[in-house]
């Protein structure tokens, strides 16, 4: 009884929705209903594929990643170019890009420029060539010139070899290019170029394209054709010899060292790259004393340091018989012995091409150098060893009178660089002993400074024959036919 009382007390549902409120206020019905689970998404009309749940692509890191890719900047990098003194190659697989620059620099070593004052004298002979005569017709004749020649007979026209190495060092970047689609000559990332001598710097000119490729050819024709000496003093090349030295205690090439006869004033700075800067003083200060002795006497002797490449190796360039008295000298002070001469058509890098100056300056100016661009790579002058500032035909022109500094060069190149440079790229199987050079400077660098390499670009070293020390062939002799 008590239950049920209890129960028909109770207010229902019903009775609490719509019971009367307290204030006199009209009353208004409301009715709603709780839905327990959303309604699931409508379905895809396409008929497509749902997302996927997998933790790859539920993770908002990897979403975040993959929304937003952060590429790495390019490799900062440095080309070096060879220069007269390199030995020339033979170029191998060839390219429709490449193909196209040996033909325009074969047609611009025949085609005269009255502009520049290019003429091409004593050229019959290649001239046949690319005309069709004397049994080749051979377009692009340029690129045969080292096959079957010794280094005797290719220095015997230094002035096609000069525009060989140019041209060479080009193609193998318009080789690169095409292969690897890229609207600039030079490799993406290249900030500095820097080129060993004057050759070295017209082929960084080119390639940076301040100098267009045929008037670049002409020109290394023009630099390797100027006179030894003076016209009328009756001096051939043969009277001037350019010979490699290196510091007797410091490079393999030399002999090991001897009883000295005097205190030794290296023994005073125990560490070593001090020591060999004061081995290559010594070796400055002997070359600067025997000038005066040359200057005094009068006889035409005169011999100069003219191409500084390390810390231990550099080039004595002069006359014979002031090169002999130089080298007999140093040996008897156990200083510095001969490495190897190297053959060269004038003595470059001294005093004695002072005669030469004048009418190649002239040529300079005449000639047409477009100005650097934005954003463009930075040429390095070996002469002053900083960047290439000013006209370029006066940093060219100092290339035949001052001395050359590739070793403060190559030490500006990986020390000063801010951001610092990532690869070296030696171009071209010439620059191969530049390379070389700049390894043996890249060992001074501090401990803890970010690595950097030294690559090949355009060759590879073959695995049998890392040296490429090959065999030439002789040159056919062509017999006409009666």
């Amino acid at each position: 009884m008590i239950r049920s009382r209890l129960a028909s007390a109770r207010p229902t549902r019903r009775s609490l929705t719509t019971a009367t409120p307290c204030h006199s206020t009209p009353s208004h019905s409301r009715s709603f209903s709780v839905r327990l689970f959303p309604p699931g998404p409508p379905a895809d009309p396409r008929g497509g594929r749902r997302a996927s749940t997998s933790a790859a692509n539920t993770d908002w890191l990897t979403w975040l990643k993959r929304a937003t890719p952060i590429d790495s900047p390019p490799t900062r990098k440095a080309l070096i170019f060879a220069g007269l003194g390199s030995y020339p190659h033979t170029p191998q697989s060839p390219t429709t890009a490449s193909l196209a620059v040996w033909e325009k620099a074969s047609e611009a070593l025949l085609s005269p420029d009255a502009t520049m004052g290019y003429f091409p004298d004593n050229m019959d002979e290649f001239g046949g060539l690319l005309q069709g005569g004397g049994g080749y017709g051979i377009r692009g004749w340029l690129r045969g010139w080292v096959e079957g020649r010794n280094l005797d007979e290719l220095m015997a026209r230094a002035d096609v070899t000069a525009s060989f190495i140019l041209t060479s060092t080009i193609a193998i970047l318009a080789s690169e290019q095409e292969r690897t689609g890229s609207p600039s000559l030079l490799p993406e990332g290249t900030q500095f170029l820097a080129g060993h001598g004057f050759i070295g710097t017209l082929t960084a000119l080119v390639a940076a394209g301040r100098m267009d490729l045929q008037d670049g050819v002409r020109l290394a024709r023009l630099y390797a054709s100027l006179p030894p000496a003076p016209p009328g003093t009756g001096g051939s090349s043969s009277r001037f010899v350019t010979t490699a030295l290196s510091a007797r205690s410091y490079h393999s090439l030399s002999s090991p060292s001897m009883f000295v006869p005097f205190d030794d004033p290296l023994a005073e700075t125990p560490d070593e790259p001090e020591r060999r800067r004061r081995a290559m003083q010594l070796i400055l200060d002997e070359v600067h004393g025997l000038q005066h002795e040359w200057e005094y006497e009068g006889n035409r002797d005169w011999a100069e340091a003219s191409i500084i490449n390390s810390s231990k190796v550099l080039m004595v360039t002069g006359t014979y018989m002031a090169v002999e008295q130089l080298i007999d000298r140093l040996q008897a002070m156990t200083i510095a012995n001969p490495v190897m001469d190297v053959k060269l058509p004038c003595p470059f890098h001294t005093k004695l091409m002072s005669h030469a100056v004048p009418k190649f300056a002239e040529v300079l100016n005449r000639a047409y150098f477009s100005p650097a661009k934005e954003g463009g790579p930075i040429i390095l002058d070996p002469i002053t060893t900083r960047p290439l500032c000013g006209p370029p035909g006066a940093a060219l022109l100092a290339q035949l009178t001052q001395q050359l500094r590739w070793h403060k060069t190559l030490t500006r190149l990986h020390s000063q660089p801010s951001p610092p440079i990532d690869q070296y790229l030696t171009v071209g199987r010439g620059a191969k002993g530049l390379g070389i050079m700049l390894r043996g400077e890249l060992k001074k660098r501090p401990e803890g400074a970010p690595p950097v390499t030294v690559d090949a670009f355009g060759y590879k070293d073959a695995p049998h024959d890392p040296l490429h020390y090959r065999s030439r062939p002789t040159r056919p002799v062509i017999h006409a036919h009666m």
